[in-house]
């Protein structure tokens, strides 16, 4: 197959035989057994040109699909794959297409690597991966925090009935995650260094369970962009006058400094390319 091709892109047997890296008698008797296997002569001489037979056409467009198939198959265990174990820790802010994306691309890059998944609190994951129980951890920080490689940064959206939670004189009831979390004391500082006042009405470690509690009305929260885009059964504001400008979460990457190995490094490569997507 890979000859026929070469042959009908080069229009002569000795240029399909300096692309094969064989003589050109190699390429003559190839040719002469695939068109025994066919029964039908597969090309014809014009103008000191070789040139493909309407069967040769029928042929040529099943060799160029197992021709790519083929060197599809060649690039795909020409790279370097490692098998091995990598324990994941990652924020709940984490969203669920960025999860997909780095699952497909670790699929295609290390189809041979175990993952361990893990969920959590940024100072829990923090605190595991100290301890030896996590190998690579993506968390959540204030901007400018600096506890480890930034990732990827994203826009903080207000998420609730705002125009009917959020009145003069009012206090906010919020929905929020458990202590200790960077997302609720950021929610706590900034309304109240812009003088709102403020209690808690819902809290649950479950991020499901605060997008129902903010889809049924018990209060507003904070949530990353790119999380609730899409979501068009989660009330939220990207831009409001009602509320003060939350600014940005970043997310991070640590990894336990002893496994710096090749499996790591390859993973946070994988992490990196993913969350630097726009």
């Amino acid at each position: 197959m890979h000859m026929l091709v070469y042959l009908h892109e080069e229009g002569s047997i000795s240029g399909a035989a300096k692309c094969l890296h064989l003589t050109q008698q190699a390429v003559s008797a190839q040719l002469k057994r695939l068109e025994e296997m066919v029964g039908r002569p597969l090309v014809c001489r014009q103008n000191q040109r070789i040139e493909l037979t309407p069967d040769g056409e029928v042929i040529l467009l099943a060799a160029r699909k197992m021709v790519d198939i083929a060197n599809r198959i060649r690039y795909q265990f020409s790279n370097t794959t490692l098998d091995g174990l990598v324990r994941f820790g990652f924020t709940q802010g984490f969203s669920l297409p960025m999860l997909f994306a780095l699952l497909s691309e670790l699929r295609r890059v290390q189809p041979r690597l175990e993952v361990r998944w893990e969920t959590g609190r940024t100072s829990q994951l923090l605190a595991k991966l100290e301890a030896g129980g996590l190998d690579v951890v993506l968390g959540a920080q204030a901007d400018g925090n600096a506890q480890g490689e930034v990732m990827r940064r994203e826009r903080l959206v207000w998420v609730g009935d705002l125009h009917h939670l959020v009145r003069p004189g009012m206090t906010i009831p919020l929905v929020v995650l458990p202590a200790p979390t960077f997302i609720r004391e950021h929610i706590f500082d900034t309304l109240s260094s812009a003088g709102h006042k403020w209690t808690v009405h819902f809290e649950s470690d479950d991020p499901a369970s605060l997008r129902t509690a903010i889809r049924s009305g018990w209060g507003i929260s904070l949530f990353n962009e790119e999380t609730v885009l899409g979501d068009f059964t989660l009330p939220h504001a990207m831009e409001t006058t009602l509320l003060p400008f939350p600014g940005h979460v970043e997310f991070f990457m640590r990894y336990n400094p002893l496994r710096n190995d090749a499996l790591i490094r390859s993973f946070a490569t994988v992490l990196r390319k993913v969350l630097n997507r726009p």
